[in-house]
């Protein structure tokens, strides 16, 4: 019954590809199925591209929520228009950068753990009256991006380099955030708070939510499965990307009313509006459903239904 071309594929995507770029190999693959990816990366950014392949592409946005974990390095004693290594470095000059220590860099971090307040930077594809803010920066306009509120759950240092041998010092991090945090931006903000400016390099997302880099496949290693039959016992489970949502189990005649967009009786002790993922009798996903009431009488009504019919 389920859609055998559907799942989640985990790509570890190189550096200098977009991540629309690196879905093209996918794409060829998967003919004439739906893809698409859940939370984009920097084309320098490396790591874990969660992609959805045919009926998993409606889950992505359940992905796109989930707290994310990356790797970067920070060289301090630099600006640039895109806070990273990808435009022309710009030396901050200012003694402090000869006090840095490890110390003083892991007081700033204090500041940037918890709820804070981040401006994307004017080099990012969000947009803007329609336009994307990098498109607005490099046709030289003059603007700049409100901050908002994101979350860094966990933020540490994981090394940290001044030797004479380096041309700057720089440091290793690793950071675990909410939906919309930039890495860039931090490392900027950073910089500014040191009072010796910073940039970012060498960033590489290692985990969303459930899923870990280390179980992607390299995208190099495409060639070894020309086909989708090659590649389909590489595919998570569409299970996989909602296993944080309470779960219900319908028989067989309340399948057929769900592929009807029709609802159920249900009885449950969670909260109206609660998202539940229906299941089949052998566990497979057919649908994410809503509870609701009805004259006092609990019903689970089909919101997205996900098995062909």
């Amino acid at each position: 019954m389920m859609n055998q071309n559907s799942g989640i594929f985990l790509l570890d995507k190189p550096a200098q590809l977009s991540s629309f770029q690196a879905l093209a190999p996918l794409k060829r693959i998967f003919r004439k199925t739906k893809i698409g990816h859940a939370g984009t990366l920097d084309p320098a950014a490396t790591g874990l591209l969660v992609v959805g392949i045919g009926s998993a592409t409606r889950l992505l946005e359940y992905l796109e929520d989930m707290e994310k974990t990356y790797t970067f390095r920070a060289y301090f004693g630099f600006t640039s228009e895109s806070y990273d290594c990808e435009s022309s470095l710009i030396p901050f000059q200012n003694h402090l950068l000869d006090q840095l220590t490890a110390e003083k860099i892991e007081k700033a971090l204090e500041a940037f753990r918890g709820k804070i307040q981040q401006a994307p930077p004017n080099y990012s594809a969000i947009k803007i009256d329609g336009e994307r803010a990098y498109d607005r920066a490099r046709a030289g306009e003059d603007f700049s991006i409100p901050k908002r509120e994101v979350m860094v759950y966990n933020l540490r240092m994981d090394a940290f380099s001044a030797s004479p041998e380096d041309s700057r010092p720089y440091a290793d991090f690793t950071m675990t955030c909410s939906k919309g945090t930039y890495v860039r931006s931090l490392v900027h903000d950073l910089g500014l708070v040191l009072g010796c400016g910073a940039v970012t390099d060498l960033i590489r997302r290692i985990a969303i939510g459930p899923y870990r880099v280390e179980d992607a496949q390299a995208y190099a290693d495409f060639r070894q499965y020309p086909t989708a039959e090659g590649a389909l016992p590489l595919l998570q489970s569409m299970e996989s990307a909602i296993e944080h949502l309470p779960s219900a189990t319908l028989n067989t005649a309340e399948v057929e009313h769900f592929l009807k967009g029709r609802p159920i009786r249900f009885a449950t002790d969670k909260p109206i509006a609660t998202e539940f993922c229906a299941l089949d009798e052998n566990g497979k996903l057919v649908a994410i459903a809503t509870y609701t009431t009805l004259n006092e009488q609990g019903r689970l009504c089909p919101t997205k239904v996900l098995v062909p019919h």
